[in-house]
């Protein structure tokens, strides 16, 4: 939101909860995106929309919960931009609608393989037929891959937790590429998209260079946090045994345990998502990956 208030943009944000206090330049609808009166609000004066609200942790979530709000939510939002007469529309799906382990650019078929990222491939269906109504209509995808920085709290958050708070440790060897994001950078790629938008849709993968291994990833955290880099490596079968007893546990305490067998999973998977395509048009990532690890490394010690 700062980023386009520096540029001049107005804006408008719909949350379900407030988190920040409105100024001049920037007002506040607190709702949900399926209630399309409270979407209507948010919309009155808009130009443009940026949509990446979702439901994405993978807690015990009920299925058909990932579909309600992330594809027809995702709907409600294009309707109603349709009735207000708003023709741009930037859309933050996923990485995970690739689904299989490997090296996936846009050009590759999707196959997802959990609830989260097939509705997400389902929103963007919705996306891409809203643009094919009206010709004058533009749209951007963008599909990050796992996005950290300060005040965020998914998955690499965890990462630099347990690495930092000295309680990490391996499952594999850690030679599988993991694709992240860096926030900072991926709002600086989404204000370079904004300006370049045309008629149609468009899409694009984000991560950062270098794609770096998880070794590498859990080093440099280590070497931020100033701790000793982590050595002790659990048997794969093993911990898959413990995560499958941890996930029995939490769904008859109903409490979410760090430790699931998807995690485990995907903390094996390669997941590598090169945004060579962004980069083609001459985007160059703000900070390096080093420098946004420091950073999100510096912050989680001040307020851990």
């Amino acid at each position: 939101m700062q980023a386009l208030r520096d540029k001049g943009y107005s804006v408008c944000g719909l949350d379900t909860r407030s988190r920040s206090t409105p100024t001049g330049d920037y007002r506040l609808i607190e709702g949900n995106i399926l209630d399309k009166d409270a979407s209507r609000r948010a919309m009155d004066g808009v130009d443009c929309i940026i949509h990446l609200a979702a439901v994405h942790r993978d807690d015990g979530i009920p299925t058909q919960m990932y579909f309600e709000v992330n594809e027809r939510g995702t709907q409600t939002l294009l309707e109603c931009a349709s009735e207000m007469g708003i023709d741009k529309f930037l859309f933050y799906s996923s990485a995970a609608i690739y689904g299989l382990p490997g090296k996936a650019t846009e050009g590759n078929i999707p196959h997802p393989a959990t609830p989260y990222g097939a509705s997400k491939l389902e929103a963007e269906a919705a996306v891409k037929a809203w643009t094919v109504d009206a010709p004058r209509r533009s749209a951007i995808i963008i599909r990050p891959a796992a996005i950290f920085g300060p005040e965020n709290y998914a998955n690499i958050y965890r990462l630099i937790s347990k690495v930092a708070d000295g309680k990490f440790r391996w499952v594999g060897k850690g030679d599988n590429i993991k694709s992240v994001a860096y926030v900072e950078n991926l709002v600086a790629a989404t204000l370079f998209l904004i300006d370049r938008m045309e008629p149609g849709v468009e899409t694009y993968n984000y991560s950062d260079d270098p794609q770096l291994t998880l070794k590498q990833l859990v080093d440099l955290i280590s070497e931020k946090a100033q701790v000793p880099a982590a050595r002790f490596h659990i048997p794969f079968p093993v911990a898959l045994l413990a995560g499958g007893m941890l996930d029995i546990l939490g769904r008859l305490l109903r409490h979410n345990f760090d430790i699931k067998t998807s995690r485990l999973r995907k903390f094996r998977m390669h997941s590598e998502y090169p945004a060579d395509r962004i980069r083609s048009l001459g985007f160059h990532q703000r900070f390096t990956l080093e420098k946004g690890i420091e950073k999100t490394v510096r912050w989680y010690l001040n307020t851990r």
